[in-house]
């Protein structure tokens, strides 16, 4: 782990030598090239967009009632207020409502209270409990799952944060496609988009670039901890030990180790929110970046690398913009810059000024994150691995 740790560190230091030697290029040809990607990228995830959304109207031909699927739907909360009480009526309202499982994290603002008033009246269909927390370095979430399919009996499992709302055609269409297709995890695109204010507009652009990036295939190891179904045969297979700093990236792990396909779905949303500030949004960010940076250097071989390499040389990239190799630093910008704003156009369906403006927001935003908060998160490590908080997501 330690070994893994320096050989990160020591890409930086290699990258920083190897940029001393400057080579200055033609830019008619440079400007040449970046024309012809921005062309090129833009068509190419165009098509690939447009196609997956028609190819999932096809998936399913056959559909059976909600009634007919044995789902469990479940999330842990803490202090999330009327928020949390409309999430449970929300599913309640359902016409084939599934078992309903909230686990409380230690509230103490009234909602639990609330929602037991509510599994008073629904005890067919809702059980709201304590959350028993064990002694691991783990997110509440992961104690309720790990409870979950302890305690409860069913096909497959709704993972949702507190605010997650997802309507019933969605998750009716969405267990269609898995039973057809047999599919074992199914994730929903996240949207944040029960707000219009820039923190939520870039979080939202944050979330279609990480499913249409799925999509293409970048990035594979990436799994978003909410919105996602997941059936119970595969669900009891997932262990956390004692030391699991990211659930989400746990669940990725044991997914990716045995080659178990998760299908993203583009077109079907789990609206959720996110902190209405910018301040708030980092914060929120850098979180779930210090919890993947630690679970890469704890729990897996290689895939730490190439997060520090490319870490290393967007810090190159700026430092020595005319070094050669630097072009693919533009190239990068413009690929982000292009999946923000097809995603915004065509999977969002927002204007152009608007689709624009939160393309340039969150690709700036990307490379902050990629520039500044991996490299400190990575340096600070050993002098922060158990150092873990967690509590609700501040709207």
């Amino acid at each position: 782990m330690l070994i893994k740790w320096g050989l990160s560190l020591f890409i930086y230091l290699a990258f920083f030598v190897i940029n001393l030697k400057i080579k200055f290029y033609n830019p008619v040809w440079y400007l040449w090239l970046l024309l012809i990607a921005c062309v090129s990228i833009g068509i190419g995830l165009f098509i690939i967009t447009k196609r997956r959304i028609k190819a999932e109207n096809q998936l399913c031909r056959q559909t059976k009632p909600l009634s007919e699927f044995n789902l469990i739907v479940s999330t842990v909360f803490k202090n999330e207020g009327n928020t949390v009480v409309e999430t449970l009526k929300h599913y309640l309202r359902y016409k084939s409502v599934p078992e309903i499982v909230f686990y409380d994290d230690n509230s103490d603002d009234g909602s639990f209270e609330v929602l037991k008033s509510v599994e008073a009246t629904q005890k067919a269909h809702c059980t709201v409990k304590c959350l028993n927390r064990s002694e691991k370095i783990l997110h509440p979430k992961g104690m309720g799952f790990e409870d979950l399919i302890k305690n409860h009996c069913g096909d497959y499992i709704l993972i949702l944060d507190a605010d997650t709302i997802i309507e019933e055609e969605a998750v009716e269409k969405a267990l269609n496609i898995m039973n057809e297709n047999d599919l074992k995890v199914l994730h929903f695109t996240r949207r944040n988009d029960l707000s219009d204010d820039l923190a939520n507009n870039i979080a939202d652009t944050e979330e279609l670039f990480s499913t249409v990036n799925k999509i293409v295939g970048i990035f594979p190891w990436y799994f978003n901890g909410s919105g996602f179904i997941i059936s119970v045969d595969i669900a009891k297979e997932i262990v956390y030990d004692e030391y699991s700093p990211s659930d989400d990236s746990q669940i990725s792990f044991f997914l990716r180790k045995n080659k178990i396909e998760v299908f993203d779905a583009l077109s079907l949303f789990a609206h959720e929110k996110a902190p209405q500030t910018l301040r708030k949004l980092l914060k929120q960010h850098s979180s779930w970046t210090k919890g993947g940076i630690h679970h890469y250097l704890e729990k897996e071989r290689f895939t730490i690398f190439p997060v520090a390499f490319i870490s290393a040389y967007l810090i190159s990239s700026i430092l020595n913009p005319l070094q050669i190799y630097n072009l693919f630093f533009p190239l990068a910008f413009i690929f982000i810059f292009g999946v923000d704003f097809i995603s915004n156009r065509v999977v969002a369906g927002r204007g152009i000024l608007k689709s624009l403006k939160n393309s340039l927001f969150h690709t700036f935003g990307l490379f902050f994150k990629g520039i500044v908060l991996v490299p400190y998160h990575l340096v600070t490590f050993p002098f922060r691995r158990h150092t873990f908080w967690f509590s609700r997501t501040q709207y």
